[in-house]
């Protein structure tokens, strides 16, 4: 691969200061620092300044501006820095900027701060009530936890694992694709783990759902966050039987491919850049014959 740079979303920077953020007094202490700063986003999307640039604002700023519930939430500290997240009252600026295409326009660290920030709200979003008794919740931790004041339940931000393969058997592969992918786009398969299984399990199952072909043996090469919206990408090379491929209803189409082929393919397309997806590692991998 030529693009060394690390996997979107990995590698951050961030110190989560797992212990001190438990002191409340001490998440005061970061938001009242001069250097404090907030990303915001607005409405799922990286809001945006006059310039068009990330929307960040120094935390004692954040006070003046239409910041929904819960406020501002801790994601950590880079270097000495505290950094912040916030969502924007929907309606309250201008749309801004995608935020699938700003991760991949994005330096490698401020990515990561971006992916942390998307979870975090996301989850808030999804989880303003208790789930035991439906109380509203309220924000501890900076953020990091929810807890109902009437039957006492804790919450905690959730990340969903999900395997993500690349099938393969002598030197082709099986690509599958989606209907609402562009035209020609063809990736690796992928599906949520399910309680009760290990991870080489996940994948053989999702392969054998999928394109209905037998994992014989399942490597693992690397694992990257996707906060789409909080996801565990664990990613496999999973070496398969060779057969007829038989999609299921989940698929628009699952071929086998060779290495010209895929180096074709995704050298004609210019979908993604080749840090921003562990798809489009695997594929790396394989094309460079280090499958095994």
């Amino acid at each position: 691969m030529t693009d060394l740079r690390p996997l979107t979303f990995t590698a951050s920077p961030l110190d989560f200061s797992g212990l001190e953020r438990a002191d409340q007094a001490w998440i005061e202490t970061q938001r009242l620092d001069d250097s404090a700063k907030v990303l915001l986003l607005h409405k799922g999307s990286l809001a945006t300044d006059s310039a068009g640039d990330p929307f960040v604002v120094r935390a004692r700023e954040a006070d003046d501006l239409p910041i929904a519930r819960p406020g501002l939430v801790f994601l950590g500290r880079w270097d000495s820095t505290p950094w912040f997240c916030a969502a924007l009252e929907p309606g309250s600026v201008p749309d801004g900027l995608n935020f699938r295409v700003a991760a991949m326009r994005a330096e490698p660290d401020f990515a990561c701060l971006m992916g942390r920030a998307a979870s975090l709200l996301a989850w808030h979003g999804r989880r303003r009530f208790c789930s035991n008794c439906g109380h509203e919740n309220r924000a501890g931790v900076g953020g990091l936890k929810l807890d109902c004041g009437s039957c006492g339940m804790e919450h905690f931000p959730r990340v969903d694992p999900s395997v993500i393969m690349l099938p393969f058997s002598g030197d082709r592969c099986v690509l599958g694709r989606q209907a609402s992918w562009p035209p020609g786009m063809y990736a690796t398969l992928a599906g949520f783990m399910e309680p009760g299984e290990t991870i080489e399990e996940a994948c053989a199952r999702e392969t054998r759902e999928e394109i209905g072909r037998r994992v014989l043996h399942a490597r693992y090469v690397a694992s990257q966050p996707w906060p789409f919206p909080s996801s565990l990408m664990i990613g496999l090379m999973a070496e398969i039987d060779e057969g007829e491929l038989f999609p299921d209803d989940d698929i628009e189409d699952a071929k086998w491919f060779t290495r010209p082929q895929v180096r074709e393919l995704y050298e004609e397309n210019n979908w993604a850049p080749k840090h921003f997806s562990i798809s489009r590692l695997l594929i790396e991998t394989w094309l460079a014959g280090e499958e095994s």
